[in-house]
């Protein structure tokens, strides 16, 4: 199993309670009966908002006094995600948002900071202009001697949610040490625990610091973009912090945190963390000062972010995810769509309010709870 199928199978064992263990959790909690939970339940699923059941108890809404009728109708599945997505979007641009390769040289050449990519990782024919590419044991070794002065950051070149992310801190002649796995000699870790992938190496970077007391490794903010005739519209942003030994942002890897920021001020509003139930802390367990900080360099994110979303515009629904560095803010990625999950999990809210709702139907997404084979149907 190479490093990326190990990712995905802690992903899916972390991700899901069983439907019953959810009944019974969401009826203890609300004092009400299964069966009252199962109806309420069953007209949100059979709503525009499609919820099943793990989101149903993780945002809370087994509570029926926690939210109002029309706030509770602001929440939508992630499930819904990519059918949105593909009717936003000009689908021909997919490959070169999600290609990190491809993406990195367009905002590179649009003049927007990305991280430093030292080699690409490919055993296949593919040929990377102005890029070394590693292909062999030799290689790899020379391309390590040359630059591992500091840790390096490898990720999948289209991969998501960081699924096989590693970090390399050291080698020698005989061995690789990645954070978090045992050592590998350089064939092992060819052969083996990056398999088939294609990987982009790239230097690693480090928090701003003032927000480094909170985060055990990157932490990036995720703004959510939507392009329109008069400009980029950015209706929530996130900051994802990695915690404990998490080398990775993504907010299904145990223990991380996710903050709703203010998109007009930069000032952190909540600090979630993941269960079967979203938990909001009043502060960073371990650190007092996240909630309430206003983060560096907002006002200069806000604009590499616009810059970026308008290079990609054909992505009409986007998000970028964008490190704060001592230096100032770098684009660490630019996704073709962005999840709903995250930014109602870091909120405690639904997305779908009337902008962005009136958005997603400017771009022909109908939302019609009584069609019996979706939610949601293009305009002809």
């Amino acid at each position: 199993m190479n490093v990326a199928e190990s990712d995905h199978a802690s992903y899916v064992s972390a991700r899901d309670s069983t439907y019953k263990d959810l009944l019974i959790y969401s009826a203890r909690k609300s004092g009400r009966s299964p069966l009252q939970i199962q109806r309420e339940f069953g007209r949100m699923a059979r709503s525009h908002s499609r919820l099943n059941m793990v989101e149903y108890v993780r945002n809370g809404l087994y509570d029926i006094n926690r939210f109002t009728l029309e706030e509770r109708d602001q929440f939508i599945s992630n499930d819904l995600h990519w059918p949105i997505v593909h009717r936003c979007n000009k689908n021909s641009w997919v490959g070169a948002a999600e290609d990190k390769v491809v993406a990195a040289t367009l905002l590179n050449a649009g003049g927007v900071p990305t991280p430093e990519t030292i080699a690409v990782l490919d055993r296949s024919p593919r040929i990377y202009p102005a890029l070394r590419k590693i292909d062999s044991v030799e290689t790899l070794s020379n391309v390590l001697r040359d630059n591992l002065d500091e840790p390096l950051f490898c990720k999948i070149v289209d991969g998501m949610v960081s699924f096989g992310a590693f970090r390399i801190e050291r080698c020698d002649a005989n061995q690789i040490v990645c954070a978090g796995h045992p050592p590998m000699s350089h064939e092992q870790f060819l052969s083996e625990f990056v398999g088939g992938n294609a990987y982009i190496i790239q230097r690693e970077l480090r928090n701003h610091s003032r927000l480094s007391a909170y985060a055990s490794a990157l932490g990036t903010v995720r703004m959510v973009n939507m392009v329109t005739d008069s400009g980029v519209l950015c209706p929530i942003a996130v900051i994802k912090l990695p915690q404990g030994n998490n080398i990775a942002d993504a907010f299904w890897r145990p223990g991380n945190l996710a903050c709703e920021i203010d998109v007009e001020t930069g000032r952190i509003r909540t600090v979630a963390r993941r269960g079967v139930e979203m938990e909001f802390l009043d502060d960073h367990p371990d650190n007092p000062g996240l909630m309430g900080l206003e983060l560096p360099f907002w006002s200069k994110l806000r604009e590499v972010n616009e810059r970026a979303a308008r290079i990609f515009s054909p992505i009409r629904y986007q998000s970028t995810d964008i490190a704060i560095t001592e230096d100032g803010p770098v684009i660490v990625e630019l996704n073709y769509g962005g999840g709903f999950d995250l930014p109602q999990y870091a909120s405690g809210r639904g997305m779908l309010t009337r902008e962005v709702r009136d958005f997603f139907e400017s771009c022909g997404v109908t939302f019609d709870a009584k069609k019996k084979r979706g939610f949601f149907w293009g305009k002809s």
